[in-house]
Formats: structure tokens, sequence, C-alpha cells
């Protein structure tokens, strides 16, 4: 049973883990791809066109990588976990020092990932609802005003009378991403609570199982 419980949790955050990343990878590649290949949004106001740099002059992108860290710890603990598991099903009675250092990663995660839960949302919270300004907005020139990230940044430029329908598309699309990736942090902390609990429980069960079968050979000791 602790077996199958301490897998199917860790086999969980490892699936969820490695989802995230890959929905984060997407977004860095799509950050790469407007810079490199775009380079500027013809934008089409009334009585003025700006080509609008792809990023602003003050894009926020350490939420990014905390988000990127929590899913790249999350997908080897756990790997981790399950090897952990396969230990435990062949030594059932005596706790490991490798479910130990489970439950110590674990609670690690737990603490990583509601920090960086607090920090991703509330960056988003700081930069949302802001908008691109035709009067300060100039051709080729990174927008100097406020801080963005990344997901803010592009729903601004959603808002904007783009010229090109297609790169419209293509930039709703991406913000759908960094949106997902940014909740998926939630489903990703849930299960660091439940596998760091199906651990700990585990080896506080197994640790009583050790205390109860150590008394027992005591009393026979003593009675012989």
């Amino acid at each position: 049973m602790a077996f199958l419980s301490i897998s199917a949790s860790c086999l969980l955050l490892s699936i969820l883990s490695i989802s995230n990343l890959g929905i984060i990878s997407s977004m860095v590649g799509f950050l790469h791809d407007q810079a490199d290949h775009v380079g500027a949004y013809q934008v089409n106001w009334p009585g003025k066109t700006v080509l609008l740099h792809v990023e602003p002059a003050h894009l926020w992108v350490d939420q990014g990588h905390t988000s990127n860290g929590v899913a790249g710890y999350g997908f080897f603990l756990g790997l981790f976990g399950i090897y952990v598991a396969s230990r435990q099903r062949r030594t059932q009675t005596t706790p490991s020092k490798t479910l130990i250092a489970l439950v110590i990663l674990l609670l690690l995660a737990v603490l990583f990932t509601l920090s960086a839960i607090i920090f991703v949302f509330l960056v988003t919270n700081q930069t949302q609802g802001q908008s691109i300004s035709s009067d300060i907005a100039r051709n080729n020139i990174p927008y100097p005003a406020n801080k963005w990230t990344p997901e803010t940044w592009f729903k601004a430029v959603l808002d904007l009378p783009l010229a090109n329908e297609h790169q419209h598309n293509k930039i709703s699309s991406r913000v759908n991403n960094m949106v997902a990736w940014r909740w998926m942090l939630i489903p990703i902390f849930l299960t660091d609570i439940a596998a760091f609990g199906i651990a700990t429980w585990n080896l506080i069960k197994q640790r009583k199982g050790t205390r109860q079968t150590d008394s027992v050979t005591e009393n026979k000791s003593s009675v012989s």
C-alpha cells in the first residue's frame, strides 16, 4: 500500500511538473522568436502608425525563472519518489534513509512552490490592468513606461489595433499558455502537499512498526 500511494502521488507530481515545464519552455521560445524574427508589431492607431518593439524596456521575467525552477524540481523529485517507493516495497518494515530524504525534499517542495505562487501572482497583480499609450510608443524603441510581465505585456498588446491579424491570433494563443503555467502552480502545490503527507504518514507508520518490533524482541529477551 505504501508503494502504491507514494508512487501515485510522485508520478502525478512528475506529470504536472513536466507539463508545466513544457508550457513555460514554449513561452521562452515564443519570446526569443518574437525578438529574433519579428522585431516589432505594426500598430495602426487613429492618425498614427507605430512599429512597436516586441518587448518593453522593463520586462519582468524572474517569475518565469522561479516557476521553471519549481517545475524542474518537482519533475525530478517525483522520479526520486517513485524510486524510494520501489525500495520501500522491498523493505516494508524498516524506515530507510531515502524515505527520510524524500520527506525532507517534499517539505522543501511545498515551501518552494508556495513562495513561487505568492511571488508570481503578486508580480502579475502589480502589473496587470496597464495599457500601452500611443503618446509614449515610438518606432522600434522598447516601450519605456511601467514594468511588465510577459503575460501582462502581451495582454496589453492584444488590446492594440494590430495591423497583422495572424500576429494577433498567435499572441492570443501564447497568452493563454502564459496564464495556464501560472495557474498550474496551484495543482503542483496541492500535489506537493499530498505527496508530503503520504510520505510522512508512511514514515511515521514504519517507525511505529519498528518500535513495536523492538519492544516485542526486548520482552522475549527478558523472558528468556
